[in-house]
């Protein structure tokens, strides 16, 4: 917000006067504890701006808007401050308004309507704001992004990140499968290994049996032989 920036018109201001007195916690600032306190705050002063922009007037940004409160609090403190704390140099419904509602902390509210002069500021209301004493404006940082844009964006980039896992997880079945029917393959082959060696067992007892077999004729064969020869002729 610049020095030149236009100011909000009646509409707006008194929009936003009607909204922070339905919402006085947001307007006393008593919502920053708490992480839904600040998310609560925050959706309330979105849709304050967007309100407030719909309406004839200046286009302020989110963080626009609520300096133009905190400074309107912080000049009516001042004003008062400076009359030595008597509330009476207020000059408009406006402002009597959030001294009312927000500022007053001793019970010391309007003065009843007496006079004219009461009468004729109740209805005028002295252009809204006296804002000769508006406080210098700090120099506005680079404009924040709508909250509803980043959390578009958050979704946005949960999405993707859901994606890639939803891919990785999706790879790791497929390796996992690929492992399976490996492991399948594998005990396949060790099914058939052990018939094999099954198999060869069996050969090589059948080969034994036959040698023994063998051993036994041939000796019998040697006997017999002896015999032969050594009975007498």
């Amino acid at each position: 917000m610049s020095n030149n920036s236009p100011r909000p018109t009646m509409e707006q201001v008194l929009a936003m006067l009607s909204f922070m007195e339905e919402h006085p916690n947001l307007a006393l600032g008593k919502m920053k504890g708490g992480v839904e306190n600040r998310a609560e705050s925050k959706k309330l002063w979105i849709q304050l701006a967007r309100s407030l922009n719909a309406m004839p007037g200046p286009n302020r940004s989110l963080k626009s808007w609520m300096k133009f409160w905190s400074d309107k609090k912080s000049n009516l403190k001042l004003k008062v401050q400076t009359a030595g704390g008597d509330p009476s140099s207020l000059l408009s419904n406006i402002e009597w308004r959030i001294w009312d509602n927000f500022l007053s902390k001793n019970g010391v509210r309007r003065p009843s309507k007496t006079n004219s002069v009461n009468v004729k500021r109740d209805i005028e209301d002295d252009q809204y704001f006296d804002e000769s004493n508006e406080l210098e404006p700090e120099p506005e940082e680079p404009e924040v992004k709508d909250f509803d844009e980043k959390q578009t964006k958050m979704m946005e980039k949960l999405v993707v990140a859901m994606g890639e896992q939803a891919a990785a997880v999706a790879r790791l079945a497929q390796a996992s499968a690929a492992n399976a029917h490996a492991l399948s393959r594998l005990a396949e082959a060790s099914q058939l290994q052990a018939r094999a060696i099954e198999r060869l067992a069996n050969t090589f007892e059948n080969v034994t049996s036959s040698t023994h077999d063998v051993r036994n004729a041939l000796l019998d064969m040697d006997i017999t032989m002896k015999r032969f020869y050594a009975s007498p002729t």
